[in-house]
This record gives C-alpha cells, structure tokens and sequence, in this order.
C-alpha cells in the first residue's frame, strides 16, 4: 500500500514554475478585465461570508447594480480552476485542495485585485471573513472608492449541508469535488462576525450590510444597514445583526435538513470510497439538527458548539 503523502509533498508536487505562473496571471488579466472600463468614481463591494453560505448569489446580487455589468469579480475559488493540474489535485488530494491550489491562486487573487483597484475599476470581491487583513487592504488600497462591505448570515446546519451538497453535485458530474474540511469552516463561522464588527468599528467604508438568503440565490434578504441611521433598526450593529440573522435562520434549514436526511443517510452509507471527513461532517449536521429541535441552549451562535 502506498504511504500517503503528507501535505508539504503534495504543495511540493503541484508547485507551477515561475513562468508557468506568471502566464496563467497573464491570461487571467485578460479573461476578467475583458470589456471592463475603470471610471472616475469607482466603487468597491466587499462579501464576506463563510463557506457555502450563498456568496457566489451575494456577487451576483452585488453585479445587477452596476450598469452594463462594469464591474471586476474577483472569486479565489474560481482562480484555482487555472492551476494546470486542478482536476488531478481535487482527484488524488481532495483534504489538501484549498492549501495545495491557495499557493498559486493566492497570487492571482491579490495581483489581479491590486491591478484593478490601481486603475479605477469597479470591484467585487469575497472573503471569508476568517481574519480581518481585508481591513488593512481597505484602508490602503481603497482610497477614492466608495466601499461597501456585505456579509451573510445564514445558520452552520444550513452552511454544512450546502457544502457537502456542493461536494457531491460537483463529484458525480466531475468525478472530483471541493470540500470545505469542517475544522476550516467552524474557524471562519466564528471569525466573520468579528471581522465585520472590526470593519464596521474603524469607520472607514461607507456602508456595511448583512443579508439572509432569499427565494434565489441572487436575491439575499437585507436585515441591516449602517448607512441607514435614520430609519429604526432591528438589530444594534452589524455583529448582532450576523448573530440574529443566523438564529432565524435556524428553522429554515431544520426543515431543509428533514427534507435532506434520508438522500444524506443514503449517500454516506452506500456510496463507494465515502471519506472520514464527509462522515465526520454529516455527523455535526444530525447534531446540529437535534440541537435546534430540541431548543438546546447550549449551542452557541459565535462558535462551533461542538464538544471538544
């Protein structure tokens, strides 16, 4: 049986040479700067969410506002497609894919969001939310544009089972898939409120909203806006409003759970070459589902209230 190989021999393995990169960057600025124009009063819209919490229909949201559709989306997800060798890293390496592809697209994401800033393009990017470094890159990067910073509240039950959904279409059509490992997703469910509550703090962007999912993916709920002081809010700050977003959230996605449960117990105890990692995350959604039905209060809104 051959020895697995450890995650610093896989980086090792998948690592581009430099002029391979620096090609891949090069066809990148022209695929996503393509029939896009800088213009004199650009604006910059930041979603901040965690894994499979609906950013992708927060971009597309985030798009419908600008005429014409002038406007750069910048998804690192979508950058580690061009690594070369993507479909034989998710195949082979799928608990290394995000550390194994982040050592190039990393690059791509950061060069091609300094290009389009430097020149006054409008912008759309995502994040995580998972520290607050985007602040840092707002204050520096961002002066002249009008910023918005946008996150999502959506419960973990609702966020896990999207991502082991996601996992699973992209699998059977593919043959490969993405998935979230769930100590990386609990790590930024917990982060993001703080992140935004930094952002909110420093005072330096115009605006920060939150939004709950919506009947389709491009039409998020908004539940909160620091911009609109003059109307009465149900929620304090941005912070609280990610908390109270995600407890109300929290009987949609039992009910999508009762729908889900008998394809998801199906799948985890039939399918072939199933992993630890995708039992281990159907697990924490059965648990998380108890919890809610049963009005458990020990389940913390922050974190990831799993017993450690």
């Amino acid at each position: 049986m051959e020895e697995k190989k450890t995650l610093e021999q896989v980086m090792k393995e998948f690592k581009l040479t430099d002029e391979e990169h620096d090609e891949i960057q090069r066809r990148i600025f022209n695929k996503y700067l393509y029939n896009k124009h800088p213009v004199k009063n650009p604006q910059a819209i930041v979603d901040i969410a965690p894994p499979a919490s609906g950013k992708t229909g927060l971009n597309s949201y985030g798009v419908q506002q600008f005429r014409d559709g002038n406007v750069v989306v910048i998804n690192s997800d979508e950058l580690k497609l061009e690594h070369p060798r993507i479909d034989e890293i998710a195949k082979k390496y799928p608990e290394y894919y995000t550390k194994v592809t982040d050592q190039e697209s990393n690059t791509w994401t950061s060069t091609l969001f300094d290009e389009a800033l430097k020149n006054g393009y409008n912008v759309i990017f995502e994040g995580t939310g998972r520290n607050a470094r985007i602040l840092d890159t707002i204050k520096e990067k961002m002066k002249g544009y009008k910023v918005t910073v946008r996150g999502m509240a959506v419960d973990k039950l609702n966020c896990l089972m999207s991502i082991l959904e996601r996992y699973w279409e992209q699998s059977d059509r593919l043959g490969w898939g993405r998935l979230v490992t769930l100590d990386h997703f609990y790590e930024t469910y917990k982060n993001m409120p703080e992140t935004i509550d930094k952002i909110e703090k420093s005072g330096i962007v115009d605006s920060v909203q939150i939004l709950k999912r919506g009947g389709e993916p491009h039409e998020p709920v908004e539940i909160y806006d620091s911009a609109k002081s003059d109307e009465i809010k149900r929620f304090p700050t941005a912070k609280y409003a990610i908390f109270g977003g995600r407890k109300e959230d929290e009987i949609v996605a039992l009910n999508y759970f009762k729908v889900l449960k008998g394809k998801m117990e199906e799948r985890v105890e039939t399918k072939e070459g199933i992993s630890e990692e995708e039992k281990r995350i159907f697990n924490e959604i059965e648990k998380l589902a108890r919890q809610i039905e049963s009005g458990d209060s020990s389940r913390d809104d922050d974190g990831d209230g799993r017993d450690d």
